[in-house]
């Protein structure tokens, strides 16, 4: 639209109106063009397009739409509304291309006009690139994790539904799968929240990268994940899932500088199967997580037919947790540990509290429970009293004394007062220290200079320490080096795996010949097989503890099996199998007992 402007006639002539046409044309900020509607080329543009699109007039003129417009996006296409944006409504949204070929949004606006004697458009081209990219980072962030890029539970709400209707409209079955991550808070604990957001991202990658396209993984929050399984056939599918998600998750991985080995409880509800809805099968799913997690984690369980009347068993938990305490005591088992001899070497306590089902709660999952609510100074203090008097009454009908190891958590030996509270109970109940064996797990080791002072003040009473899941790959043997640590216990996953084809025995030797070198014993925990007993021993294993040789007890029944010991006077008590001999390649440690 080129016109010519009437010459200045002073300053108090009128503009004309085809003056005013012109500037609005070339003099506007926004791109505006003229087209042919038939021939589809460019008749006029004005400045602003051209800075827009990078060309000079001459080089724009010789264009045509489809030359800008890319392929696909021109106007017989059926267009994206601009949604949600200020201003103006735009006829639809294009893509263009720029003459160095970069890309941009732009919001298309146009009107017919007749323009020398053609049917033509004139167009108003507006870029919205930047709007548009924060639209959509909006439209991300609102559906989306921040951490992971999962989708989060305002967009897994939508997939579920989604799911079930195409389920119901197909006659086929979809599946929820509630994952929660075993022990994650003391990731995070232990090692920073940098690694734990590692770690998230981690976990997050392992379950995309094992699902199919038509399924979704989310994050909930925290260590909780989601899996809506698009499509399965029956219970037994979605748990063949379950158990390829857990193999996934176990494989040792290197995060943040730390080798670790994921664990996680899942679980499965299936639509139809367990409920109507989505938030029936949602709440059968959670319930079977917590079976999981109550039956000691690393596992899956699918719920059953009443699992969507099963509830959360955290509140349960804390009231087993008070009523133990109020009680003035707590129920015990103690488990039995030999040395390679074949003679006993100490006991294990474990912690006994009962859930609302009345079925008996994984130690690890009640101290943890412990650790999250703030009960577990108390909740220490009192079982590690119950060990010291269980072990006078021990001492009072044996002829030798019995060594009692007692897990701690890192929590307790940060507390100042831990160490003098232990003594009071060992003077209380008149215990030699030395018949008190504290277990920390190998990755409280991290934190050796907030654990040192209370461990270096029980040492110094007698009392002896054990790192428990040695193995695992989370400490550092200077740190190891600085603790008075006196037994290393072999994780049982080394030891599970030590007779498999992917056999763990080098793993076991090394840690074994590190242990001694560093005049330490050490214990191997979960021997369920008289072959895992055999390589032990003949590796020079200082003790063995595990199902083959023991199952946990009341201590009631542990005093009836040292009952019926013999009075034998030679190197210890042959409580143990006996099977259970002394092996040639074994150090001879004498136990406490003997």
């Amino acid at each position: 639209m080129r016109t010519d402007v009437p010459k200045d006639r002073g300053a108090t002539a009128p503009e004309s109106p085809i003056s005013a046409v012109s500037i609005l044309f070339n003099g506007n900020p926004l791109a505006i063009w003229i087209y042919d509607t038939v021939t589809l080329k460019f008749l006029d543009a004005n400045q602003s397009a051209l800075t827009q699109y990078g060309y000079s007039r001459e080089e724009f003129l010789e264009l045509k739409l489809s030359d800008i417009v890319i392929s696909g996006e021109a106007e017989e296409i059926p267009c994206r509304p601009l949604e949600g944006q200020p201003g103006p409504a735009a006829d639809l949204v294009q893509r263009h291309r720029r003459r160095d070929g970069t890309q941009l949004n732009v919001a298309v606006r146009s009107n017919e006009l007749h323009h020398l004697g053609r049917v033509c458009k004139l167009v108003i081209a507006e870029d919205i690139t930047e709007r548009w990219h924060l639209n959509a980072e909006l439209v991300q962030m609102a559906h989306h994790d921040a951490l992971t890029g999962l989708p989060n539970r305002t967009l897994l709400a939508d997939r579920m539904a989604s799911a079930m209707s195409s389920a119901q409209r197909l006659k086929h079955r979809t599946a929820i799968i509630c994952v929660d991550l075993d022990n994650f808070k003391k990731v995070n604990d232990w090692y920073g929240h940098t690694v734990g957001d590692e770690y998230l991202k981690h976990i997050a990658g392992l379950l995309t990268s094992r699902l199919r396209g038509m399924d979704t993984v989310a994050r909930l929050g925290g260590d909780e994940f989601a899996v809506v399984l698009g499509e399965i056939s029956s219970a037994d599918a979605a748990g063949l899932v379950g158990k390829m998600l857990l193999q996934a998750l176990n494989k040792p991985a290197l995060i943040g500088g730390y080798t670790m080995e994921p664990r996680a409880s899942l679980g499965i509800a299936i639509y139809p199967d367990h409920g109507s809805d989505m938030h029936q099968v949602w709440r059968a799913a959670d319930a079977a997580m917590y079976r999981a997690k109550r039956a000691g984690g690393n596992r899956f369980a699918v719920a059953g037919p009443d699992a969507g009347s099963t509830a959360d068993d955290s509140q349960s938990l804390d009231g087993s947790l008070r009523g133990m305490l109020a009680a003035g005591g707590p129920l015990l088992h103690y488990q039995l540990q030999y040395s390679a001899q074949g003679g006993l070497r100490a006991a294990e306590a474990f912690l006994r509290l009962k859930d609302h089902c009345q079925e008996y709660i994984h130690p690890d999952r009640a101290i943890a429970r412990a650790e999250d609510n703030g009960m577990i100074y108390p909740v220490g203090r009192c079982v590690v009293d119950a060990v010291c008097r269980q072990i006078d009454q021990w001492n009072k009908t044996m002829t030798r004394p019995l060594r009692v190891a007692v897990n701690i958590s890192p929590m307790q030996l940060k507390r100042k007062e831990f160490a003098q509270e232990t003594a009071r109970s060992l003077k209380r109940w008149k215990i030699d220290p030395a018949c008190l064996e504290m277990e920390i797990i190998e990755r409280a080791i991290i934190n050796v200079d907030e654990i040192l002072p209370e461990m270096q003040e029980l040492s110094g009473m007698g009392v002896r320490f054990t790192v428990d899941d040695f193995g695992t790959g989370y400490s550092s043997l200077q740190h190891l080096h600085r603790l008075p640590i006196s037994t290393v216990k072999i994780d049982r996953s080394f030891v599970h795996r030590l007779c498999d084809a992917s056999s763990s025995y080098p793993i076991v030797k090394a840690i074994i010949a590190v242990g001694h070198s560093m005049k330490m014993e050490v214990v191997a925990e979960g021997v369920e097989q008289e072959e895992q007993r055999t390589i032990l021993s003949r590796l020079g294993c200082d003790g063995m503890q595990g199902y083959l040789l023991s199952r946990p007890v009341p201590a009631e029944e542990l005093a009836r099996q040292m009952a019926k010991v013999p009075a034998d006077r030679d190197a210890d008590h042959r409580i143990g199998p006996p099977s259970v001999r002394p092996s040639g390649a074994a150090r001879n440690i004498r136990p406490l007992t003997a």
